[in-house]
């Protein structure tokens, strides 16, 4: 009987974290080299929705997956909420990298409020203000540069950004 294949993409929500890397990742290998998986790898949808870094450590050093590597998340558990709280304690997020992932939360959920947001980043609701802000001025400042260009301008720019425009908007760019 074959062994099953074992193959998972990464969810959309663990993909809002970095993937660590260098020595971090090295040591990880190592680990999982030699005492396994300890913690079960978290699937939802079919996909990894925590434990990326161990699948990759366990895939980079042999690891043999079995069933027991690998465990569904219940269905009374909201899965974006289990990312953020799996995630937010383990990492060092630097500044950037969280004001990122609030970003995010923001256009995932454009009418929650700042502690809704907040919550879901491990982060103060004045955090998720400050953030909110910065996106809207950048918008206020395209629209003042949007207003400048030329007709013809605006259609190179737009031709140039043409893949992106239809990805944004969820039109597959074809």
């Amino acid at each position: 009987m074959p062994m099953p294949a074992f193959e998972y993409d990464f969810h959309e929500l663990a993909n809002e974290y970095p993937l660590i890397e260098g020595d971090e990742f090295d040591n990880l290998v190592e680990d999982i080299r030699k005492h396994g998986i300890l913690d079960p790898i978290m699937l939802h949808q079919g996909k990894i929705l925590d434990g990326r870094n161990r699948y990759r450590a366990a895939k980079e050093c042999g690891h043999r997956f079995t069933a027991c590597d690998f465990k569904y998340l219940l269905s009374t558990i909201d899965p974006e909420e289990y990312v953020s709280s799996r995630n937010d304690h383990r990492r060092n997020l630097d500044n950037k990298a969280k004001r990122t992932l609030i970003e995010r939360k923001i256009n995932r959920h454009p009418d929650a409020s700042d502690t809704k947001i907040g919550k879901l980043c491990c982060c103060d609701k004045k955090t998720v203000k400050s953030v909110r802000d910065d996106m809207k001025k950048r918008v206020e400042e395209l629209r003042e540069g949007w207003a400048k260009l030329s007709t013809v301008q605006r259609q190179e720019f737009a031709d140039s950004k043409r893949a992106e425009i239809l990805t944004a908007l969820g039109i597959s760019p074809a």
